[in-house]
């Protein structure tokens, strides 16, 4: 009567489980997938992708062009527009395949769902010094601008991103 209940107990967190990074091994010693997501789910993530790609690469773009825009407190924007580029080039893509069950590789899936992670960290972070510059900008303006170079937000940018 245990074995049955305990049983029962395991097909059912097995039910419960999310698809991250997770196998279902049959008989044959092969791989069962479920590929039926939420289409919903792959479409909203789909044109997140591909509106952070195209916004953020006109934002690199106009950059590029524009030389009255390279200040030091454009740098940190331009950080931001490089790592959310990122995002939507690899980020989403692995994203996607991770809620698939793809790929069943333990190795590749840990690589994947790690790329995802550190990509959104990067962002967050870049995020996070654009929001302090704008700080230390407003409360010490005089100060900001002695202490602070171009020379030195490219370089905090390149910190940020690698």
């Amino acid at each position: 009567m245990y074995r049955r209940l305990a049983r029962i107990v395991i097909v059912h967190r097995q039910k419960e489980r999310s698809r991250w990074c997770e196998m279902a091994p049959n008989a044959s010693n092969s791989t069962i997938l479920d590929l039926s997501p939420s289409i919903p789910y792959v479409v909203s993530e789909v044109l997140v992708a591909v509106c952070a790609i195209i916004g953020n690469a006109l934002v690199i773009l106009v950059f590029h062009r524009e030389r009255r825009l390279r200040r030091r407190t454009n740098y940190y924007i331009i950080s931001l527009a490089i790592a959310d580029l990122l995002v939507g080039l690899l980020g989403i893509p692995f994203a996607i395949l991770a809620s698939l069950g793809l790929p069943t590789n333990l190795h590749a899936c840990l690589f994947t769902v790690s790329i995802l992670v550190v990509l959104c960290t990067i962002s967050i972070f870049c995020l996070v010094a654009v929001s302090v510059d704008r700080y230390w900008a407003i409360l010490h303006p005089m100060g900001y601008s002695r202490n602070v170079s171009t020379k030195t937000a490219i370089g905090e940018c390149f910190h940020l991103l690698f």
